[in-house]
């Protein structure tokens, strides 16, 4: 999969842009503050229809309510033009096309699958644990569409028993409806829950080797996913009705749900130790490096590859790991490269000012 060109209209900094896209590596140089970064967030967005920085109401270019996305797309040996149209009224409204034919929100997301680096991935593992399951769900939603359902679907539930609940316990209503609520948070959480044990022991087959070869340093490494207990779907659904049960009280209480995927968590271990507080930056860039470069096998379809952007992560990492992954990109990858100083490598270069903010490259 590669981008042949790309289109803005009204999308951040950029009233309008058009790029030819004529390589295998595009690197995007200039000052800070150029619109380097929110040229990458516009391929992001165009394949999962979210920002990777803030809320969608901030890519509007100030002043305006309306923006467009074009992206001609090489997949499989043939050319598609995906068309993103996005009008903010009292919500944000989109539409999406393939090639002229108006398409459904979960029929065009992951047409155009991506991974991004960016600075503040080194410290994934100390943010937040919902910072952690965006990043799963990211990932999982661009390779399967059913994930994608059940995400959506679990979080209605989601929200419609918490309310429930906050209601039980201002006495506005009865105790009534609950079942209902947990069967479905069963049904749909207990399928996010075995995909991503799924991709979890897929990253722990290579992540070992993987941060071995990117580091040099030879350390045990594994992904620890804290989640309910259980290896196939019937036995997570199990887990998750007697943890419900458990809790059902203390869930009254609190007027919040307590079990479930959006409670989970994963970290990087080493012989049972948590590596994030003990792990220099060096140490924490080559952790999130393997996890990027697996993630671009898991994505990976046959011929159909994702593409890779790095907002200006060549600048972060040292001469061993920069090395490592030019040359583990060399050929495989489509990459769109960010830097504040241009690189002396074979590319296609882009040198962008704030005048590309208003004309055609």
């Amino acid at each position: 999969m590669k981008i042949r060109n790309i289109q803005i209209k009204n999308f951040r900094n950029y009233p309008s842009l058009n790029i030819s896209i004529n390589n295998d590596v595009v690197v995007l140089s200039g000052p800070n503050a150029v619109g380097k970064t929110n040229l990458l967030e516009s391929v992001y967005f165009a394949s999962l229809f979210k920002s990777f920085r803030d809320d969608t109401e901030f890519i509007f270019l100030k002043g305006c309510d309306s923006l467009e996305l074009k992206m001609t797309v090489e997949k499989e040996d043939e050319e598609h033009l995906l068309e993103v149209f996005l009008e903010k009224r009292d919500k944000v409204y989109a539409n999406f096309l393939i090639d002229g034919v108006k398409k459904k929100r979960k029929e065009a997301q992951g047409f155009m699958s991506v991974v991004i680096f960016d600075p503040t991935d080194v410290d994934m593992f100390s943010k937040s644990p919902d910072s952690r399951r965006k990043y799963l769900n990211m990932v999982l939603s661009q390779k399967n569409l059913n994930y994608l359902d059940a995400l959506a679907n679990y979080k209605k539930a989601l929200f419609q028993k918490n309310k429930l609940l906050a209601d039980i316990r201002a006495g506005r209503v009865q105790n009534t409806g609950l079942e209902e609520w947990n069967e479905q948070l069963v049904s749909f959480g207990s399928q996010i829950i075995l995909e991503r044990k799924k991709f979890i022991n897929y990253l722990n087959n290579s992540i070992a080797d993987v941060y071995t070869t990117i580091s040099g340093f030879h350390r045990p490494v594994e992904v620890s996913y804290e989640t309910l207990p259980g290896d196939i779907l019937e036995e997570i659904q199990d887990s998750f009705r007697q943890k419900l049960e458990a809790l059902k009280s203390k869930e009254a209480i609190l007027a919040n749900c307590l079990v479930g995927p959006h409670r989970d968590d994963f970290f990087l271990k080493s012989e049972g130790l948590f590596l994030s507080p003990f792990s220099s930056r060096g140490e924490l860039r080559s952790q999130v490096l393997a996890l990027k470069v697996l993630e671009l096998e898991y994505l990976s379809r046959e011929n159909n590859k994702p593409i890779l952007l790095l907002d200006d992560v060549l600048s972060e990492l040292d001469e061993t790991r920069r090395t490592f992954l030019l040359k583990y990109l060399q050929g495989k990858f489509q990459t769109f490269i960010t830097t504040t100083h241009p690189l002396e490598m074979p590319a296609q270069h882009i040198t962008l000012t704030p005048a590309t903010q208003e004309e055609e490259a």
